[in-house]
């Protein structure tokens, strides 16, 4: 009566232990390989991440298939159907040494390569979170796109900073927006076409009393060129007038942005003008 088999030695009759190890080093390849082109291709980190996966479930369903089935010169046969003294076809060990050493030996070539000459940084998506500051070093306000971030958001994002400093009623961090010939053309008075000018509008306007002042963009276009853009929206505006009552308005602007030479975006024109009806309220001074 012949003795059972153990586990390991039936492990090694069924090449399981070599069905692990060549599968081992071709993922291992095959991984060094997408670490390398997909970077390349701008693709996704979760798509190295989802292919890591997949190779790992792709393990185990090799092991069983090593396991359950034999390939004989008749074809793909279940083990349990051979029988006890037919040959399982046995892979040759020089064979088998060359092709493991082959494919491990590219693998960490490919390795090597990747931890020398590491993938630059990825640029940051639209999607992923940017900070922007207040202002430059200088308390001048700086902003350059990083990566490919829209054109649109950050100057959606720089019109929500200074619409901040004009709600605090700060005139050099709001006027510090414009660009050195910028033209601010107010309702109802002369167009203001020097910095000086830009910064008078803005003293006298927060020197209103009760003045209270917010803004909203509502739509960003950026010309082709992505040299310039214009914002518009709307704002409201409280103020009080020389009896002291409280005067309401609302109304739409529009800003036209210019990316200058240093790569920073300025406000080169600013206007805007009331909703209401001329007889309805004193003609306000800023958006």
């Amino acid at each position: 009566m012949r003795d059972k088999p153990s586990f390991f030695s039936e492990l090694r009759r069924r090449n399981v232990f070599r069905v692990a190890l060549t599968y081992a080093v071709v993922a291992w390849l095959l991984i060094e390989i997408a670490s390398v082109v997909l970077p390349l291709v701008d693709a996704p980190e979760s798509l190295i991440t989802a292919f890591v996966v997949l190779l790992a479930l792709g393990f185990a369903v090799a092991l069983f298939i090593s396991w359950e089935f034999e390939m004989t010169p008749e074809g793909l046969k279940r083990t349990q159907d051979l029988t006890p003294d037919e040959v399982i076809p046995y892979w040759s060990r020089r064979k088998f040494a060359k092709f493991i050493i082959g494919v491990a030996g590219t693998a960490f070539c490919l390795s090597a390569y990747h931890l020398l000459f590491p993938a630059p940084a990825r640029n940051l998506s639209q999607s992923e979170p940017v900070s922007i500051s207040q202002s430059s070093p200088m308390g001048s306000p700086s902003e350059k796109p990083s990566g490919t971030r829209s054109v649109e958001q950050l100057l959606r994002d720089l019109g929500a900073q200074r619409a901040k400093a004009a709600a605090a009623k700060d005139v050099e961090q709001t006027i510090a927006y414009y660009s050195d010939d910028a033209i601010v053309l107010p309702p109802n008075a002369t167009s203001a076409a020097t910095k000086e000018a830009g910064r008078n509008v803005w003293r006298d306007m927060f020197a209103s009393p009760g003045l209270v002042i917010s803004w909203q963009s509502t739509r960003v276009q950026v010309a082709k060129s992505g040299e310039m853009g214009w914002v518009s929206g709307t704002y409201e505006l409280t103020m009080n007038d020389a009896s002291g009552k409280p005067i309401n308005d609302r109304g739409k602007y529009l800003e036209v942005w210019e990316k200058q030479t240093d790569g920073n975006w300025k406000c080169a024109a600013d206007m805007w003008n009331s909703d209401l009806a001329a007889s309805a309220s004193a003609p306000p001074e800023k958006k």
